[in-house]
């Protein structure tokens, strides 16, 4: 009966220590997975190697240190490794939480901060053809592969799917010319042959980058600009694996691969027919004098 008593007071105290200070705060012990874990099981989870990890976090370290360690504040490799998981995941967050050891609200403030860090660098690692001889040398490029002319870059991508009642592909604009949607004449035939073989180099490599980091298959489950965000810094991290001279990634930890492969087929850019005056007009232009020729 005493020890009951005691248990009773005990709770009690508990309970106005709860109501004097509220709930106390939760402090994480957090592994170090760089040191603690093998390079291939690393590599599997955060999708790059090691090395990698260690060049990214020098170009960020000073913008995710934070000022104090009052609060227990995460370390910047704990941070930069929490947005790597979630890229390299079906993006649940609490899932983040449970491997890097904290709470889901402080995993997505961090994925947030990481993000937007990482696309800040999209000027060091992404770049289009700006002067007159790189735009040459792009076109001259890209015309080898199926003779389509002056194309300096393809779109391609399924990364953010809006749900409305219109086109559910590229819109034609002068600068950007999609495929017909019912080919006939054999010009039209040769157009859509060049656009499709043409574009062909960026779906190759949107199925690089889904592979490497799965939440691009899977939907982002965040806000449109940490979305945004998220799509900028896969980019640079992809092209920063290139400049290391990293391997394509093993497959994902925690992600079916035959799944995975299914997501990235669906993504193809559909052909639509898009009508339409000045920019229908253009492209019927390209396809009777160009590829006309060409069928002669």
């Amino acid at each position: 009966m005493e020890i009951e008593d005691e248990i009773i007071v005990e709770d009690d105290i508990d309970i106005i220590d709860i109501i004097d200070f509220g709930f106390p705060r939760r402090f994480f012990n957090r592994s170090n997975y760089i040191e603690e874990m093998d390079d291939m099981s690393f590599f599997r989870r955060f999708r790059l190697t090691k090395p990698t990890v260690i060049a990214v976090l020098e170009l960020l370290e000073d913008q995710l240190e934070f000022d104090n360690d009052l609060n227990n504040s995460v370390s910047p490799v704990n941070q930069l490794l929490t947005g790597l998981l979630f890229y390299a995941s079906s993006a649940h967050q609490i899932n983040i939480g449970d491997i890097m050891r904290m709470d889901q609200g402080t995993v997505s403030r961090i994925i947030s901060k990481v993000s937007q860090s990482i696309a800040s660098l999209r000027n060091r690692f992404i770049k289009m053809p700006s002067t007159p001889q790189e735009i040459i040398t792009c076109q001259n490029n890209f015309y080898r592969i199926a003779r389509f002319p002056r194309v300096i870059g393809c779109v391609d991508g399924t990364h953010i799917k809006i749900r409305s009642s219109g086109d559910s592909g590229y819109p034609l604009r002068s600068y950007l010319l999609t495929p017909l949607g019912n080919p006939g004449a054999p010009a039209e035939q040769l157009y859509n042959e060049a656009q499709i073989r043409t574009r062909n180099c960026i779906e190759r490599t949107n199925g690089v980058l889904k592979r490497r980091f799965p939440a691009l298959c899977y939907g982002l489950r965040c806000n449109l600009n940490n979305a945004l965000s998220t799509i900028v810094a896969t980019a640079v991290l992809h092209n920063v694996a290139r400049r290391m001279h990293e391997d394509e990634a093993p497959p994902p930890m925690g992600i079916n691969d035959e799944e995975l492969n299914y997501l990235i087929d669906q993504g193809e850019i559909p052909n639509i027919n898009v009508h339409g005056n000045v920019m229908y007009d253009f492209r019927r232009d390209l396809i009777i004098t160009h590829f006309g020729n060409l069928g002669q």
